[in-house]
C-alpha cells in the first residue's frame, strides 16, 4: 500500500485518538441534555418506552437516544459506550467530509486537509466526549448534502431516497434540520435540466419515501406516547423561550419568563403535549402583539448564530486552561468561517453545487430565528464550512508552495 493511501485512515485515527484524549483530560460528567438522552436510551431498553429523567417522553429529540439504545444493550450504558458511539460517528463524518470536498471538485489534497481540520475541530472534539445529539446530526446533514448534489447532477433515484432518509432522520434527531430540505428542493430543478422531468419526479418521490420511512415510525410512536404525532414537545417550548418579554436571543430559563410560575402546574394539568401547546400559544400571542420586537429578536438570533464563542473573565477564573483552549477555538472558527465565505464565493465549485450547499447551510441557519441560539447549535454545519474552506484554501496554498519551490530552484 502506498504511503499516500494511508493518509486518510491516519487522519481518522488521529481524530479518534484526540477525542479519547479529551475524555481523559476533561473527565466529563453526564448531565443536563446529555443525561436526558442517556436516560431515554436506558428507558427504551428497560421497558420499551422513551422517558427522560423528568418522565417526559418526547421533549428531547429521539434520534440520538434511539442510536444509543442498541449500543447500550450490547455494551452497557456507561460513558465509555457513549464515547465509542461518538467516535464511530466521527469516523463516518470524516469520511463524508472527504467525499464532499471531492464531490465539490476539490483535489485529494484539499479533501485530506478538510479531514485534518475536522479531526482537530475543537467543538467536535468536545461533543464526542458527551452524549450530544450534534454527533449524529453532523453526518446526517453531510449525507443529505451529498445526496442532494447527486440528485442535482442527474444521479440515480437512490440519491433522492438517501436524501429523504438523511433528512427524516435529521428531523427526528433535531428540529433544526427541518429547513435543510431546501438543498433537495433546489437540486430538483437542476436534475430536471440535466436528466429530464421524469428523473426529477422520481428523485422527488424517492425523497418523500425516504422521509416517510424515517419520520413515519417515530410519528406513530410519539402519538402512542403523548397522544399526538409530534417530532418533539420541545419545539413550542423553545419557541416561547425565544419569544417572550424576557427573551434576548440566547437561552433563558423558563423560570425567568412570565410563564415560569405556572409551568410545572400546567405540565401536570395539561400533560406533556398540552403544556407545550400552551407555551406555543403564549409565544404566538406575544409575537402578534409585538411584531417589531419579535423581528428585532429574530435578526439578533441570526447574528448570534455566527458569533464566536468568546470566553469571559468568569471563564478564565473558573479554568484558565479551558478558557485558553476556547480562545484557540475562536481563532480556529474565525479562520474557517472566513475561508468558507471565500470558498463559497471564489472556489472553483460549479454554481449548481455552490447553491445546493448554500441552501443546506441557510436552511439550518434560518430556522434558528424562531427560538434561541447557543454556540453548539451551529456545530452540525461546521463540516460544510470546513469543506468549502478547503476547496478555496488548498489551491491557494498549493500555488504558493509551487511558486516558492520554483523561485528556490
Amino acid at each position: 500500500m502506498k504511503p499516500a493511501t494511508l493518509l486518510l485512515p491516519a487522519l481518522l485515527a488521529a481524530a479518534v485518538l484526540l477525542r479519547l484524549a479529551a475524555v481523559l483530560v476533561l473527565s466529563p460528567t453526564i448531565e443536563s441534555d446529555g443525561l436526558a438522552y442517556v436516560t431515554m436510551a436506558r428507558s427504551l431498553i428497560a421497558d420499551g418506552v422513551l422517558r427522560d429523567q423528568w418522565g417526559q417522553h418526547v421533549f428531547y429529540s429521539a434520534g440520538y437516544p434511539l442510536l444509543l439504545a442498541p449500543a447500550f444493550a450490547l455494551a452497557g450504558s456507561g460513558l465509555a459506550t457513549v464515547v465509542a458511539v461518538n467516535c464511530a460517528l466521527t469516523v463516518v463524518s470524516g469520511l463524508l467530509v472527504h467525499r464532499l470536498v471531492l464531490a465539490l471538485g476539490g483535489t485529494r489534497g484539499a479533501a485530506l486537509v478538510a479531514v485534518a481540520i475536522f479531526a482537530a475541530w475543537l467543538p467536535a472534539v468536545w461533543n464526542a466526549t458527551l452524549p450530544a445529539k450534534e454527533n449524529l446530526s453532523t453526518p446526517l446533514l453531510l449525507g443529505l448534502v451529498l445526496c442532494a448534489l447527486a440528485v442535482a447532477r442527474g444521479g440515480r433515484w437512490t440519491a433522492g431516497l438517501g436524501a429523504g432518509l438523511c433528512w427524516g432522520a435529521g428531523a427526528v434527531t433535531g428540529g433544526s434540520a427541518l429547513l435543510t430540505g431546501a438543498a433537495l428542493a433546489l437540486a430538483l430543478p437542476f436534475a430536471r435540466r440535466s436528466a429530464g422531468r421524469g428523473h426529477a419526479g422520481r428523485a422527488a418521490l424517492a425523497f418523500a419515501l425516504g422521509a416517510l420511512l424515517t419520520l413515519g415510525p417515530w410519528l406513530v410512536a410519539s402519538e402512542r406516547m403523548v397522544g399526538e404525532a409530534l417530532l418533539s414537545t420541545n419545539a413550542e417550548f423553545n419557541l416561547y423561550l425565544g419569544n417572550n418579554p424576557a427573551a434576548d436571543g440566547r437561552f433563558v430559563s423558563i423560570a425567568e419568563t412570565p410563564a415560569g410560575p405556572r409551568w410545572e402546574a400546567q405540565r401536570r394539568t395539561l400533560g406533556e403535549a398540552g403544556a407545550s401547546h400552551w407555551l406555543g400559544g403564549l409565544a404566538r400571542a406575544w409575537i402578534a402583539a409585538n411584531p417589531d420586537e419579535a423581528a428585532r429578536l429574530a435578526l439578533t438570533k441570526l447574528a448570534l448564530f455566527w458569533a464566536p464563542n468568546m470566553p469571559d473573565a468568569a471563564d478564565f477564573a473558573a479554568s484558565e486552561a479551558i478558557a485558553t483552549i476556547r480562545l484557540a477555538d475562536v481563532a480556529q472558527y474565525l479562520l474557517v468561517l472566513a475561508a468558507a465565505a471565500l470558498g463559497l464565493a471564489r472556489a472553483p465549485i460549479p454554481p449548481r453545487d455552490r447553491l445546493v450547499v448554500a441552501a443546506a447551510i441557510a436552511g439550518f441557519w434560518l430556522i434558528h430565528a424562531a427560538a434561541y441560539v447557543m454556540p453548539r447549535y451551529r456545530d452540525p454545519v461546521a463540516p460544510l464550512l470546513i469543506a468549502l474552506a478547503a476547496c478555496w484554501a488548498w489551491p491557494v496554498v498549493s500555488r504558493f508552495l509551487t511558486q516558492r519551490s520554483v523561485h528556490a530552484a
